[in-house]
């Protein structure tokens, strides 16, 4: 499934005195088995373009459009859209409300006129895949849980859906490191799993570490689109845009101006010790 952006626009309140445009003229697409990461400094457009995906939010102008379908076209069926596409909002555990995990998690697929034996099976699916065995959870309440597993379950209840797409605003944002690694690692598997996976995150680390893509939004337009190792050769660039670079792109470019010469967009510690290694083989056979 392939999700385009064609000439995309939204502006909040149009025809108001208050009007904001807050994306402009977007063109991108977002390709099936992706792991691709939205980057950008606050008040970019990243969180107002998520939201376009699953017909959320609807364009002021241009399309957006699954496998060429406008998905805000009449008689467009935006209840299997959002089968397709799941979102979880930053902070999602804000959003439960049922008495136990079971019944939150399978709020969505009852919804959909699913029979009870359909519903426990996705409900059960979902709580093993973020972790969460089914019978040691299902009678909890949500809010007796950790913040890490509340928004486990959090997700849970999205993918009990069984999306083809997620997209996640900052997933572990506000998480203690433990909980953040295994948040993250839940995404990851996830994408291996077959989920494509777009990954709002201000952690420039995480994108390298998981991305296989990145679309990079300054004031509401695409200002790069690229693998990461493309992306982080313009680190002046991002930083001027009020953006971080990874640790290791930013270790390698003062190694860099120290006089040694590593090649641009090394931005993983593989590739960092591997050009070092290089160098000083070299160096010891000049010295022989």
């Amino acid at each position: 499934m392939q999700i385009t952006f064609r000439n995309v626009t939204h502006t909040y309140q149009a025809g108001s005195p208050f009007q904001a445009t807050a994306i402009r003229d977007v063109n991108f697409a977002i390709h099936s088995g992706e792991f691709l990461a939205l980057m950008g400094h606050t008040g970019s457009g990243k969180s107002t373009l998520a939201q376009h995906i699953n017909g959320l939010l609807k364009p002021t102008a241009g399309q957006v459009l699954i496998d060429e379908q406008d998905i805000n076209a009449p008689g467009f069926d935006k209840r299997t859209l959002r089968q397709k596409v799941g979102l979880v909002f930053q902070y999602p555990e804000h959003q439960l409300f049922e008495e136990t995990v079971e019944k939150d998690v399978g709020f969505g697929p009852k919804n959909l006129g699913l029979s009870d034996t359909e519903i426990q099976e996705r409900v059960q699916e979902a709580l093993e895949k973020v972790g969460l065995p089914y019978e040691e959870f299902k009678e909890k309440s949500p809010f007796e849980l950790s913040g890490g597993q509340m928004r486990r379950v959090a997700m849970a209840g999205v993918l009990a859906m069984r999306p083809q797409v997620l997209v996640l605003d900052e997933p572990a944002a506000g998480l203690d490191p433990m909980s953040r690694e295994d948040m993250l690692q839940l995404i990851l598997s996830l994408h291996r799993g077959g989920t494509t996976i777009v990954m709002i995150s201000h952690s420039m680390d995480d994108v390298a570490r998981f991305a296989t893509r990145a679309v990079v939004m300054k004031r509401g337009t695409v200002a790069m689109d690229g693998t990461p190792g493309e992306i982080f050769r313009h680190a002046d660039e991002l930083e001027d845009m009020g953006l971080d670079v990874p640790v290791i792109c930013r270790l390698a470019g003062e190694l860099r101006k120290a006089g040694l010469p590593l090649p641009e967009g090394i931005y993983e510690e593989d590739a960092l010790f591997g050009s070092l290694k290089n160098i000083w083989e070299g160096g010891k056979k000049n010295v022989q």
